[in-house]
């Protein structure tokens, strides 16, 4: 059970536990924000240290904007983002979350700290960004998938582990308390294992699952579904959407090589799933009528 309690002490758990945390960075960049992206999408996780400009974030229910100086990490809730045309950012957009797909931390509010209070997250930051721009030119939101050597995957985990540390840090300050699940079993955790390093274009076949880790079908969902409230099926599905979602929006990738890397026979089949999933074809969902002017107060930011 994922512990959500405000009052309790941060949590200690055995270190097997802590393994099943799953750290991964999607991208790193700094510079003027990506052209065209007026979607805002809360997963992967976003940081972004807003250097110069204004970002303004519209929900269903409200607008949030924030100024330079500050690092925001905006809630989870979908919606739009607008920065100026002068706004310059350090962009960090990572993973840290559990197989139940539970945050570490609770994001249903967004948190924007002062610079200043977070001098080593900054500088963890600029060299992850320094790294993967020297490594990984041109690099957007496809980081996980490219190809690049041990000494590059360790080097980006120890930045990595050192930023979401920091990051940690700053969110037990907001009065935040990590989120923990537990000891997972072993069979559940050898079959996420499996799921997490097998590649998206590639069917999942449950039978073959189940006997990897040596269990009928019918038991490996039971005790999936008790452990992590899905299937695996449904946690494959769910990788698949996800990543569907941030090569769609985020990416400049064409929608038949999206379709291709998820295992698509056609666009067209690719074409319907995506309807299906997110209620528009890719075409409309990468290019969305503007918004209406909506009359909103100002969401005020708290002084520290």
């Amino acid at each position: 059970m994922v512990n959500h309690s405000p009052f309790l002490s941060p949590p200690s758990e055995p270190v097997q536990n802590w393994n099943d945390l799953r750290a991964q960075l999607t991208w790193v960049y700094e510079g003027p924000p990506r052209p065209g992206l007026n979607r805002y999408w809360g997963t992967p996780s976003p940081a972004w240290l807003l250097r110069r400009g204004t970002v303004t974030l519209i929900f269903d229910s409200r607008k949030e904007t924030y100024t330079s100086g500050y690092w925001i990490f905006p809630c989870k809730e979908n919606g739009r983002q607008q920065f100026s045309p002068d706004a310059e950012i350090l962009s960090v957009r990572f993973v840290a979350e559990w197989p139940t797909g539970e945050a570490l931390f609770d994001r249903t509010r967004s948190h924007a700290i002062p610079v200043a209070n977070l001098p080593k997250l900054t500088r963890i930051a600029e060299r992850m960004a320094r790294m993967v721009g020297r490594e990984f030119p041109g690099v957007q939101n496809e980081l996980p998938t490219r190809s690049g050597s041990l000494r590059n995957h360790f080097e980006i985990q120890r930045l990595l582990c050192g930023w979401i540390l920091s990051y940690a840090d700053a969110m037990e300050e907001q009065g935040l308390i990590p989120h923990t699940i537990g000891q997972l079993d072993p069979r559940v955790r050898q079959a996420v294992h499996i799921l997490e390093t097998r590649p998206l274009n590639q069917p999942l076949r449950e039978r073959e699952l189940a006997k990897k880790v040596g269990l009928c079908v019918s038991h490996l969902n039971k005790l999936f579904f008790s452990t992590l409230g899905k299937t695996p099926n449904e946690y494959w599905e769910r990788k698949k959407e996800h990543s569907a979602r941030v090569a769609l929006l985020e990416s400049r990738r064409s929608s038949k090589s999206i379709a291709y890397d998820l295992g698509f026979k056609s666009l067209s089949h690719f074409s319907l799933w995506v309807k299906k999933k997110f209620g528009q074809p890719p075409r409309a969902l990468r290019n969305p009528p503007a918004p209406a002017p909506v009359k909103i107060s100002r969401a005020k930011k708290k002084k520290r």
